[in-house]
């Protein structure tokens, strides 16, 4: 069996809300040649917006309110966790359930929608990534 496709519903400052969750595999994998130069390539801001192509764009764009509202001076955290758990059931029903996971934060635990599962905040990489314990050198992901 293959291992599913794993996404995260988190925010991070000035980003999208969701992010795809490498495999241990993939973030063991060394990183495809290149670098980058500050400059974004041309045609960069005409691409077509992340996640497109499997998500609506209603659900893209509450995503990204919901990241914006994270970051807002004075945010009810406890609110936006809770909508942070609305969104990612949305993106699994959108999504769906045969080959994707989605993941979310709430109360200092990592929670999956389908199949229902939570892992400790500090370890969830480990315990249902596989990753390598935290201190190792590595790529970093969300």
């Amino acid at each position: 069996m293959t291992e599913p496709r794993r996404v995260l519903i988190d925010w991070v400052y000035e980003a999208r809300g969701i992010w795809l969750v490498l495999s241990a595999e993939e973030l063991a994998a060394p990183a495809p040649p290149g670098r980058w130069s500050g400059e974004p390539p041309p045609g960069w801001r005409d691409r077509p917006r992340p996640w497109s192509n499997r998500l609506s764009s209603g659900l893209l764009d509450d995503l990204q309110e919901w990241n914006d509202a994270c970051c807002a001076e004075g945010a009810d955290h406890r609110a936006l966790q809770e909508r942070g758990r609305q969104l990612a059931d949305r993106v699994q029903g959108e999504l769906g359930a045969d080959g994707w996971e989605v993941l979310y934060r709430m109360d200092g635990r990592m929670h999956r929608v389908h199949p229902p599962g939570s892992w400790p905040g500090e370890s969830w990489r480990q315990e249902l990534l596989g990753y390598a314990p935290r201190g190792r050198q590595h790529r970093s992901s969300p």
